[in-house]
């Protein structure tokens, strides 16, 4: 195991002390994205950004020397990275660490329970890195605090926060927190809720309700934030990322309604198919 760590003007915030933004890098271009994602918003909540490079040992496939290439090899990016940004970010607390194991597991064992893990994710080029696609959904089932999915993709024009609102007794929560990103942003946030396209009036009256409701809670949080609300006739996934196209952020929950392994089918799906960095809470 191999790490660095670097304090400069640190924060006398206990925040920063206590809880960090775990960031899953491997050098592609998807960790890439998610390590700037992981910077803005571990500068803009005071948290220290521990970046965490993963040798996967699955394969078993690599002779000795072969794998020693392969383990400086991560560390150098590790370390380089490490150095820009100790040098770009003065009053940030930067470590740096290298692990061996499974990518998911290890990775998710490297956070507290107060952590965000934040991960790149890239369909496109699923050979060329690690932490994408189903590694993401793995982490959803792994990881006991809020996970980042941060997509490769352009997201410099993107404005805005989504919230899902499932109806649990959780949703106001996660309206707060989404109308705390929003003003974090200064943005407007949108509150969406589904119900089933066959759905009858008295149905659809119950989604307005937790739509009103999850409304007021945000509202409470930021009196002057513009939010808006969206009854969606469409599977729940689908009404997500169809209203997250144009956002900056999608937040979400992660369903423990069973006790079975895994995550739910529709964050299964928004993950992989994620046009938006996701927000996962528990």
């Amino acid at each position: 195991m191999m790490s660095q760590q670097t304090r400069m003007n640190v924060s006398s915030s206990p925040i920063a002390r206590r809880d960090r933004c775990i960031v899953g890098f491997d050098g592609s271009s998807a960790s890439v994205m998610a390590l700037d994602w992981a910077v803005t918003w571990a500068a803009r909540n005071h948290r220290e950004v521990h970046l965490v490079g993963v040798v996967d040992d699955e394969a078993g496939a690599l002779g000795g020397a072969r794998a020693d290439d392969r383990d400086r090899a991560q560390a150098q990016l590790l370390s380089l990275a490490f150095a820009l940004l100790a040098e770009r970010y003065p009053g940030l607390v930067v470590a740096n660490r290298l692990v061996t194991g499974p990518v998911a597991s290890s990775l998710a064992a490297a956070a507290r329970p107060n952590d965000i893990v934040v991960v790149g994710a890239d369909k496109a080029v699923y050979a060329h890195g690690q932490f994408f696609g189903v590694r993401s959904v793995q982490l959803a089932a792994l990881v006991s605090g809020p996970l980042v999915v941060v997509p490769a993709a352009d997201l410099r024009f993107r404005a805005g926060v989504l919230v899902a609102i499932d109806g649990g007794p959780e949703s106001s929560r996660l309206a707060c927190i989404g109308a705390e990103e929003a003003m974090a942003r200064q943005c407007a946030v949108g509150l969406v809720h589904s119900v089933a396209v066959e759905a009858t009036l008295e149905q659809r009256h119950l989604g307005e309700l937790v739509l009103r409701e999850a409304f007021e809670a945000a509202r409470a949080v930021a009196p002057g934030l513009e939010i808006s609300r969206h009854l969606a006739n469409r599977r729940p996934a689908e009404a997500m990322l169809n209203l997250a196209r144009d956002r900056a952020l999608l937040v979400m929950g992660r369903s423990r309604r069973n006790a079975a392994p895994g995550v739910g089918g529709t964050l299964h799906e928004v993950l992989i198919n994620a046009n938006v960095p996701v927000m996962v809470l528990p």
